[in-house]
Formats: structure tokens, sequence, C-alpha cells
């Protein structure tokens, strides 16, 4: 099950980065932020799911959402670099969540980020069996000289 999971993820890494863990609030906005994933849950159709680390189901370690020119920049631990394109972007009526998204290769995607401590899920949806939902941490200081 885990050698099918992990093959199949494979394919689906460029769906979304992971996430730079930190403990500033992130504010909905233009400006870049730097994110890192420190869970992940990884599901297949009629399976049990698998807790693990990013690198267990070859997803990106770290990545740089950039609302402002619509896109994530993903970095993978083996050096690899991915950019995927925010398709849309909203917050909710008290601007306290904001939420990107976007299609990539059969797949969908959703960024999550809380804007007063930073906390993130993403959640991908990687054709029709599998599933992905990574948990992590975002702020924008870090970026900051």
């Amino acid at each position: 099950m885990i050698m099918g999971l992990v093959q199949r993820s494979v394919l689906h890494s460029t769906l979304i980065g992971a996430v730079f863990a930190a403990s500033t609030a992130v504010m909905a906005g233009e400006e870049p932020m730097m994110c890192a994933v420190n869970e992940t849950n990884a599901c297949t159709k009629g399976e049990k799911c698998t807790r693990g680390a990013a690198s267990d189901i070859n997803m990106p370690l770290l990545m740089k959402i950039s609302p402002g020119e619509k896109e994530i920049l993903s970095l993978a631990e083996d050096g690899t670099r991915r950019v995927s394109k925010i398709k849309n972007s909203a917050t909710d009526v008290d601007n306290r969540f904001v939420v990107y998204q976007g299609v990539e290769q059969g797949g969908a995607w959703s960024v999550v980020v809380d804007t007063k401590n930073g906390a993130m899920t993403v959640s991908i949806a990687a054709g029709d069996t599998d599933a992905y939902v990574l948990y992590g941490a975002c702020s924008r200081s870090i970026l900051k000289p």
C-alpha cells in the first residue's frame, strides 16, 4: 500500500509545495510568505490513510506563496523547484482565513492559512483515488531583512 501510494505521489507532487514553520501571524494581501509542512496524511481510496513527513510521500518541504504573482514556488528535498499557478484566492467574511486554489495534472489543491497565527492546511485531490492533507505554518516576516 505505502509503496503504491509513494509511487503515485511522485506523479502528484507538483500539485503543491509544503510549509516553513514560524510563529508570526500572516496577513491577507499581496506580500509573499514562506511556509513549511510539519505533518502529512496520505490516503488512497478504500485503504487507511498514512501519517508522516512531507518527504515520506515525495512532497516538497518548503514553499513560497506569492499572491501578487499568483504563484507558489515549491522546493523538494532533492532541490527540485516547481511553480504552481494560483487560479483563485479569497478570504472569509472576517478576514481570518485566506484561501488559495489551483488545478494541475488531473488534480486540485487548496491552501488555507490562518491570518492570526500562520497555521496552514493544504488539501490535494489527486485524480480519482488519492488525497493528501498537509499541515504546517506560514510567515511573512521570515522574508523581510
